[in-house]
């Protein structure tokens, strides 16, 4: 099973930790029944499978309603044990902010969005379910939801950093769509611009001559600084459409 690494000490009673900190938020030690993402602290008179006394573990809710901690991987089987009470620490609270990311923590199988689900908060207007969200993954990515401050819990840095990564691809995507094309899909007269100018000779800009030849290729032709016209099978990854060839003026 997986320990939690970088859980810090933050604060100790008797020799007891009481506070600690994990991916930048602070976590209270709680003897109330362990709830999906408290961290589990394993002491002496817990048995776990192949767990280690003094290490934390991350929790969650198994699908039969058990709060959970992995506790093994064999072959493509996954294995977890289900907890009662114990040693646990939890989040301390802090209200969600407009622009915050955050997970789904508990939620009502009557609305759209399940647990798990990374959402982006629009709005607080400080209602019965005051965060209006945006989900950004899952079956209904894209679309909004109203969550009570209960059902959402405050995204790690991983999930941040998930997150924003998902926006960004959505957003190539939209811009893509936009002009009526796959992301990287050029065609023959679009003007583009590569990252390493010196390859090109020139400002780093260049006139696609030839559509796919791979799917990671793509052929341009850029005149350098002695006026010389070359063509390049260059890397789409480092290519960055400027002008679609449709919107060219000098073309009809």
């Amino acid at each position: 099973m997986a320990v939690l690494k970088d859980v810090k000490t933050l604060d100790m009673v008797d020799g007891k930790i009481t506070k600690v900190a994990y991916e930048g938020a602070e976590y209270e030690k709680t003897y109330s029944e362990v709830k999906a993402g408290d961290l589990f602290l394993l002491e002496d008179g817990h048995f776990v499978v192949g767990g280690d006394v003094g290490a934390f573990y991350s929790t969650k809710k198994h699908e039969d309603g058990d709060i959970v901690i992995p506790t093994a991987a064999i072959g493509s089987a996954s294995y977890t044990q289900s907890i009662g009470k114990g040693v646990a620490f939890r989040k301390k609270h802090t209200r969600l902010k407009v622009g915050d990311y955050a997970r789904v923590v508990d939620w009502p199988s009557r609305f759209k969005g399940v647990e798990g689900d990374l959402v982006k908060v629009l709005r607080d207007d400080r209602k019965q379910r005051p965060f209006h969200c945006e989900l950004l993954n899952g079956n209904y990515v894209g679309q909004n939801i109203w969550a009570r401050e209960s059902e959402l819990a405050l995204a790690t840095e991983a999930e941040v950093a998930a997150a924003k990564e998902a926006e960004a691809k959505r957003d190539v995507e939209a811009k893509w769509a936009k002009i009526g094309r796959k992301v990287g899909e050029y065609k023959v007269g679009d003007i583009v611009a590569y990252d390493d100018r010196c390859w090109f000779g020139n400002s780093g800009i260049g006139e696609v001559t030839e559509g796919v030849a791979t799917s990671y290729n793509v052929r341009v032709a850029a005149t350098d600084r002695g006026g010389v016209k070359k063509e390049f099978y260059l890397i789409k990854c480092r290519v960055t459409l400027i002008t679609p060839v449709e919107s060219r003026f000098d073309r009809s």
